[in-house]
């Protein structure tokens, strides 16, 4: 680990140094170790930290054991009970009026996303995450002005996230509070 630090601290730019270290087991299990530093100028808070992988769109049964059953963030979760969840992919969209990120599950203790015949992806976390997954990509979502102009794509794409911002309420009200601001730092999960 100091190794390492060392070669992720450069002082003027703004950086965010990763490293990901795969253990494959005989049984198919795949442990995915992550070291995020950000360095150099960094702005006040992060929006996110966390992970996204593609999935193929036969994984649209959802199931997860956290908060639910609607989306839920760090600063807007007291209505959102624990408890095991199921739903379709497409079940966790939200169509606000002007297309933005949604759909977040948080204090997720693990996930799956499995096809009709039962094939797909289990994600067990060290410490409980959040995850949102779509058929659109955060790009989609931002380009878009309107529903309309989404373009569902064949792929499922699911971020596990270690931390995110909170929402605040900026429109009428506090903007994030500082207990819920996600701090540039050093991360890691597993």
């Amino acid at each position: 680990d100091d190794e390492l630090k060392k070669s992720m601290r450069p002082t003027a730019q703004t950086r965010f140094d990763y490293v990901h270290r795969y253990v494959v087991t005989a049984d198919g299990e795949v442990q995915l170790i992550t070291k995020i530093v950000c360095s150099g100028e960094q702005p006040d808070f992060l929006p996110r930290l966390g992970l996204v992988m593609t999935l193929p769109r036969e994984y649209e049964h959802v199931a997860w054991y956290g908060r639910g059953p609607h989306e839920n963030y760090a600063d807007r979760k007291a209505g959102a009970a624990i408890d095991l969840y199921r739903c379709k992919v497409d079940d966790l969209y939200v169509p606000y009026i002007i297309p933005q990120e949604h759909g977040n599950r948080t204090d997720v203790q693990w996930l799956s996303l499995t096809s009709e015949s039962g094939a797909g992806l289990l994600v067990q976390a060290d410490q409980p995450v959040s995850f949102s997954a779509h058929r659109f990509t955060a790009a989609d979502l931002t380009q878009a002005q309107h529903t309309h102009e989404l373009a569902r794509r064949d792929e499922i794409y699911l971020s596990i996230d270690l931390a995110q911002n909170g929402l605040g309420n900026g429109s009428c009200g506090p903007g994030v509070l500082p207990q819920y601001m996600l701090k540039p730092g050093e991360y890691g999960f597993s």
